[in-house]
């Protein structure tokens, strides 16, 4: 009887320490990167956004929204955000990516925001982070030394006497 006793105790303290110690779904979003990673002019910048489970980028007509003041850029998502243990988390884990545009060389801090409907409080922001990166200019081209025609001449007349030399080992 002792050991039974025992043992139930064990038990309902091994489910309350599950209860109170376990994670249910949460809502996050990781820090957002850009795409290329070190851009040059002339290419097309994205901007990467991965998250998910009770927060979830969703497509309403005018978002996302991209502003630039100078070399500050704003980037506004729309989605749903949901308190963690409610029904309506259940969706996965995804990645959005957005374009940006190109940009001319510089320096750049990207601030990327996450817009909601708070169901008593109305639209509510959310900050997902801030990238600050750099557009350079492309690389120079490298001049390459050509033979030019009469280099290309003398380079062929070699090639067919070396050709005849090997037949004729042969």
């Amino acid at each position: 009887m002792g050991n039974v006793l025992v043992r139930r105790i064990a038990i309902q303290f091994l489910l309350v320490c599950i209860v109170f110690f376990s994670h249910g779904a949460q809502a996050f979003f990781d820090p957002p990167w850009i795409t290329p990673t070190n851009p040059i002019v002339g290419n097309v910048i994205s901007v990467n956004i991965h998250g998910g489970i009770c927060d979830f980028i969703v497509g309403r007509e005018g978002f996302p929204q991209i502003t630039q003041e100078g070399n500050a850029i704003r980037i506004v998502e729309y989605g749903n955000h949901y308190e963690p243990g409610s029904e309506f988390c259940i969706d996965g884990v995804g990645t959005v990516t957005d374009p940006i545009g190109a940009l001319p060389p510089g320096d750049y801090v990207l601030t990327v925001d996450f817009v909601y409907e708070h169901p008593v409080f109305g639209p509510a922001f959310l900050n997902i982070g801030i990238v600050p990166f750099s557009v350079t200019a492309p690389p120079e081209p490298v001049s390459v030394p050509t033979f030019g025609p009469l280099g290309t001449a003398i380079s062929s007349l070699g090639l067919m006497v070396f050709g005849m030399f090997r037949a004729r080992l042969r």
